[in-house]
């Protein structure tokens, strides 16, 4: 019942974006047509949706655990994810899983392949610290500094830009960096109020804990950022990301949201 409502919800609310919502992006396959990406990642949170919850955790155990569901497949050339062995699991390795099983969604349905082998292993998560290689960007700020530095989306702060598919990275409190509180999901709806997420939660009000959707006051969170992958075959950029030591600085100290959101290529 829970997986045939979240069919529901997506279905409804996964459509193209009208033209009174533009952000700006360059082609980067040129003047072939891609297969929408928000298709791709609607495909990917309902193949994980079927597999139920499957708890949360942020210790040590659930970071190896997220490393052993990646395997390496030469015939492929990419990486194989199993996901049963992601769990328990945590709001950055659900964005990440839904993102990179996105990513082979979109190049199956395209036809052809945009992301090379070596961005593919790099893009495979590994036990590192913030800022070392591509899964080092997944915490924090860093998925929306990713998707800048690779040229693979946009970032914007406004609640009237979102649409459903746009990974978003909230804050409970005012603190970005060592002494914030936050989540990361994906926007499965936009309900005024409140937002319908797609995520790993802890257990909450009967709940339980793991991958699922949630509802969330808009009034609960101090700070949002959002990112919406526009070019999803820059990806193949990822091997050559250099490590960022100011996503690592942000586990021992604070930094401002003017230096947060310049970073992430923001400017109003």
């Amino acid at each position: 019942m829970r997986f045939l409502s979240l069919l529901l919800l997506l279905l409804s609310c996964c459509a193209p974006m009208s033209s009174a919502q533009p952000l700006a992006s360059r082609n980067v396959t040129g003047a072939r047509a891609a297969y929408p990406w928000w298709k791709s990642m609607q495909s990917a949170i309902m193949s994980m949706q079927r597999l139920g919850p499957g708890g949360y955790s942020t210790d040590d155990g659930a970071k190896q655990a997220l490393v052993d569901s990646f395997t390496w497949n030469e015939r492929l050339k990419r990486p194989v994810f199993t996901p049963m062995v992601a769990r328990p699991s945590f709001c950055s390795s659900a964005v990440w899983v839904a993102t990179l099983s996105a990513l082979v969604h979109w190049e199956k349905q395209n036809r052809y392949r945009a992301i090379s082998p070596a961005a593919w292993q790099a893009l495979m998560p590994r036990l590192v610290k913030d800022g070392e290689g591509p899964w080092g960007y997944a915490n924090g700020p860093g998925f929306a500094l990713l998707a800048h530095r690779l040229g693979a989306g946009v970032n914007f702060t406004d609640w009237k830009l979102a649409r459903p598919s746009d990974v978003l990275k909230i804050w409970w409190n005012e603190h970005i960096g060592a002494q914030e509180r936050g989540h990361l999901v994906i926007l499965v709806k936009d309900e005024g109020d409140t937002a319908c997420v797609w995520s790993s939660h802890k257990a909450r009000d009967g709940q339980p804990a793991g991958y699922g959707l949630r509802r969330i006051p808009k009034s609960a969170m101090k700070r949002v950022l959002f990112t919406r992958i526009t070019r999803p075959a820059a990806f193949t950029r990822a091997h050559k990301l250099p490590d960022e030591p100011w996503l690592t600085g942000l586990m021992q100290a604070n930094t401002t949201w003017a230096e947060c959101v310049r970073r992430c290529g923001i400017h109003d």
